[in-house]
């Protein structure tokens, strides 16, 4: 849905119902003008469903609009033959980055862009690996970039794929213009910014009303630990938050890891998803350092009651597979 929308030109056929009913209402249909390689992508049997999805979401959004909805959303191969094609206007002159296309984010983390001086990049990369752990994936300039690549371009989508913006506050911040850009940036675009304050000056500028967080430049496994609550308050959604934690977990490179990623993942996620609790049982078998993690695995089943809990089914472990107990069928129910 999102790609579509943003490789689309839309034309609105204005009226094509009409109600009387509290004075008059209009309907409105909403065409969605696709190139054919962006048309393809979308299975015609569920062309339909998906554009009723976005006509609801349309309709969700004009609910303080009086007298106006939106009919009907359908999705059209751009024609340049057409007329209401020519009339229709795209969507964005630049289409939005997929952030999952982007290959210094770690798939299924947070997507943190660490705004720091050349100078510090080595602390800031090492805070970079901390917060690794509470599953947040950072970008830190002069180190995520890999070789041979522009390094203007891949800054940019680091700003335009960003989900928090941390500031890396040593006391010659605010000497860099490019710092200034950087959060400029994500104070235009309306992300969250925290602030790690590691020397004697505050935020600067629209930022400076922000409580910053205190830290050591040399401490940042303290760093991580007092900045992973700010940043997940900064996400502002406690389904994000969940889906940061398990991927940390499964994703567990250590014995050690496994374990503190484990109680961090148990202490905040009360209930599992179907695809969440599939991720877990998948990774088990596959990650070594879970399936062999007697601190997991042992006589206080750990794993096991975490997802039974979260799940409200029972479980069992039998080396590297997870398997769910199933009742067996009533007896009394077969029809014969």
């Amino acid at each position: 849905m999102r790609d579509a929308i943003a490789a689309c030109r839309f034309y609105v056929r204005e009226e094509v119902n009409y109600d009387n009913w509290n004075g008059g209402t209009w309907g409105h249909d909403v065409l969605f003008f696709l190139p054919l390689e962006e048309l393809a992508k979308i299975d015609i049997e569920e062309q339909r469903d998906i554009a009723s999805g976005v006509c609801q979401l349309l309709n969700k959004m004009a609910e303080m609009v009086e007298g106006e909805w939106f009919n009907a959303v359908s999705f059209e191969m751009i024609d340049e033959s057409d007329a209401e094609c020519q009339k229709a206007q795209a969507f964005s002159q630049t289409a939005p980055i997929n952030p999952d296309t982007v290959s210094f984010w770690k798939p299924g983390l947070a997507r943190v862009f660490i705004s720091h001086r050349d100078g510090h990049k080595v602390q800031a990369r090492d805070l970079s690996s901390a917060l690794e752990e509470y599953g947040i994936s950072c970008f830190v300039a002069h180190d995520t970039i890999q070789p041979m690549s522009e390094w203007r371009t891949e800054i940019m989508k680091g700003l335009q794929t960003m989900e928090v913006m941390l500031v890396f506050l040593t006391d010659d911040f605010s000497e860099s213009m490019w710092c200034h850009q950087e959060v400029g940036f994500a104070l235009g675009k309306g992300v969250p910014i925290v602030s790690l304050k590691l020397g004697q000056k505050d935020p600067p500028g629209f930022i400076s009303h922000v409580q910053a967080q205190r830290g050591k430049i040399d401490s940042p496994s303290q760093s991580a630990t007092d900045l992973f609550p700010l940043i997940g308050k900064a996400l502002g959604r406690q389904d994000r938050l969940h889906e940061i934690l398990i991927g940390s977990f499964v994703a567990a490179p250590t014995y050690i890891d496994a374990k503190a990623r484990f109680e961090r993942m148990a202490d905040s996620v009360e209930k599992l998803t179907e695809a969440q609790c599939e991720r877990i049982i998948a990774a088990f078998r596959a990650n070594d350092q879970l399936h062999n993690s007697m601190y997991l695995i042992n006589r206080n089943n750990r794993l096991k009651k975490f997802l039974e809990r979260g799940t409200g089914r029972e479980f069992e472990i039998n080396g590297r597979e997870i398997k769910e107990l199933k009742e067996d069928a009533d007896l009394d129910d077969v029809p014969f």
